[in-house]
C-alpha cells in the first residue's frame, strides 16, 4: 500500500539483505581479472560459510523463451543462468540462489537457466570436483578458453568462446543492479554452506527452532499455535519471550505489524548466528550476549525501500521549530503531521531518523499519497482519508520486500 508501484522496477531482496543483515560474505578468490592470465589471477584465502568470485556477466533477455527449468521468461524477470545443470532450481523454485554485487548494489536471484556457455562447469567448486579440473576454482571454463585458449578456445559443445562470461542475469535483476552492459560482478554462491552439525551450539531453549542460512528464504509458512507462545491467527505465527516484549514495547501491531515468520536462527556468512523474526513492517533480532542478558534490536528496513532519488537528497540545515525539525544525523527534516505521528508513537527508538524528505506518488489503482521513509518505517498520508483518523498509515515494508523476492504471495 502506498509503495508507488508506478515508480518503476522495485529492487530485489538482495539489496534488502545487504542493509538489513549488515554482513558480507568472505571472498575466497578473485577469478580472472580483466586482461590477466586465467591461472595467475586466482588467489586463495581461507573460506568460511560461502564462496564469492569475480565473474563476467551478460544480460539474459530472451523474453518469451523458456528457461532450462521450464520458466517462461517475463519482462523484468529476476533469475540467473549458471553453466551447470547441477545447481538448476526447480521451476520457479529457490533451491539454488546467488548474491550478485555491482558498484555498491546487491541482489539475490535464483538459478533458473543453464549457460551462458557450458552445462557442466561448476566453477565455484574446487578443481578436484570439476570436469574442467585444470582450471583454478572460481574461473569459468569459458573465461579460460576466451583468455588463454584453454580447450582450444572452445566450450564443451565445441563452440568458439567469444566472451569470458560465467553468468547470465535476468533483465529485472540486471537493472536492479544498475547495470547497463555486460561487466564484471562479484557472485556469492549461497548454497556453499556447511552442514548444521558444523555450526556452533545453540543456547539452551533455542535448539528446536528453524534454521536459515544467509540469503535464503526465511520460514514464512504458517504454523499452528504453540504452547507458551502468543498465537496470531491472522498470519498463523507465534511470538514469545523477549521478542514479544520488545515488539509490544515498540508499539506492537500498529508500528511493527503482525508476525510473518516464526522465530528462527539465521546463520550469517561469517558463521555467526542471530535469532530473528520477521513482522509485516519490521525485522526483530535477538543476539544472546555473553553476560546472559537479552540484546534486542530492529533492522534498518527503510534503507531498502524504493524511493525517488530526489527524496533521498540531503537538505541544508535550518533552525527547528514546533512544526519543523531538522536532523543533522541524516540531513533530513520532519514536518507537521508526520512529525506528530513520529513523536506520538515511538519516535527515534521505534522508527529511527528520517532518511528522505516527503515525496508524492500514486498507487496502481490511482490513489495519490504522500510518503516519507525512516530508518525503520515508511509513513504514508492519504488525502482520501482526511478526517477519518486513518489518514496516516505505516507501510508493510517487509511484506513488500518478501513479495519482490518471490518468497511471498
Amino acid at each position: 500500500m502506498g509503495r508507488g508501484k508506478s515508480a518503476g522496477n522495485a529492487r530485489r531482496i538482495g539489496a534488502m539483505l545487504v542493509f538489513l543483515l549488515a554482513a558480507l560474505p568472505l571472498t575466497t578468490g578473485a577469478a580472472l581479472a580483466e586482461n590477466q592470465d586465467a591461472t595467475a589471477s586466482y588467489a586463495t584465502t581461507p573460506t568460511t560459510y560461502s564462496v564469492t568470485f569475480r565473474v563476467f556477466a551478460h544480460r539474459e533477455g530472451l523474453v518469451g523463451h523458456t528457461t532450462a527449468n521450464g520458466h517462461v521468461i517475463q519482462e523484468n524477470d529476476h533469475f540467473v543462468a549458471l553453466p551447470c545443470r547441477c545447481v538448476l532450481s526447480s521451476k520457479d523454485g529457490h533451491e539454488f540462489e546467488v548474491k550478485i554485487e555491482y558498484n555498491g548494489r546487491a541482489a539475490i536471484a535464483p538459478v533458473w537457466d543453464v549457460g551462458p556457455w557450458n552445462i557442466d562447469d561448476n566453477y565455484w567448486d574446487p578443481p578436484e570436483q570439476r570436469k574442467w579440473s585444470g582450471i583454478p576454482q572460481g574461473v569459468p571454463e569459458a573465461a579460460a578458453a576466451f583468455t588463454n585458449g584453454y580447450n582450444g578456445g572452445l566450450d564443451g559443445s565445441g563452440r568458439e568462446v567469444r566472451s569470458p562470461a560465467g553468468i547470465d542475469i535476468g533483465d529485472g535483476t540486471f537493472y536492479d543492479l544498475g547495470m547497463t552492459s555486460s561487466d564484471w560482478v562479484n557472485v556469492t554462491f549461497l548454497w556453499t554452506h556447511p552442514s548444521i552439525e558444523q555450526l556452533p551450539p545453540l543456547p539452551a531453549g533455542y535448539e528446536d527452532i528453524p534454521t536459515s542460512f544467509f540469503g535464503q528464504r526465511p520460514p514464512l509458512d504458517p504454523v499452528g499455535p504453540k504452547t507458551g507462545y502468543t498465537y496470531f491467527p491472522e498470519t498463523g505465527h507465534n511470538v514469545t519471550g523477549p521478542i514479544l516484549e520488545y515488539w509490544s514495547n515498540l508499539g506492537g501491531w500498529r508500528n511493527l505489524g503482525l508476525p510473518i515468520t516464526e522465530l528462527f536462527r539465521e546463520i550469517q556468512s561469517d558463521g555467526s548466528i542471530r535469532f530473528v523474526q520477521y513482522f509485516e513492517r519490521s525485522i526483530l533480532q535477538y543476539i544472546p550476549p555473553e553476560d546472559g542478558g537479552p540484546a534486542l534490536s530492529s533492522d534498518l528496513v527503510g534503507y531498502s525501500a524504493t524511493v525517488p532519488p530526489s527524496a533521498r537528497a540531503p537538505i541544508g540545515p535550518f533552525e527547528s521549530s514546533n512544526d519543523h525539525w531538522y536532523f543533522p544525523q541524516t540531513q533530513h527534516s520532519l514536518n507537521y503531521g508526520f512529525k506528530q505521528e513520529w513523536a506520538s508513537h515511538g519516535g527515534l527508538a521505534t522508527f529511527g531518523y528520517p532518511i528522505t524528505e516527503e515525496f508524492s506518488g500514486v498507487t496502481s489503482d490511482g490513489r495519490p499519497y504522500v510518503a516519507q521513509i525512516f530508518e525503520r518505517a515508511r509513513f504514508e498520508w492519504w488525502p482520501d482519508k482526511v478526517g477519518t483518523g486513518e489518514e496516516i498509515t505505516h507501510g508493510l515494508l517487509v511484506v513488500e520486500l518478501m513479495r519482490e523476492a518471490g518468497w511471498m504471495k
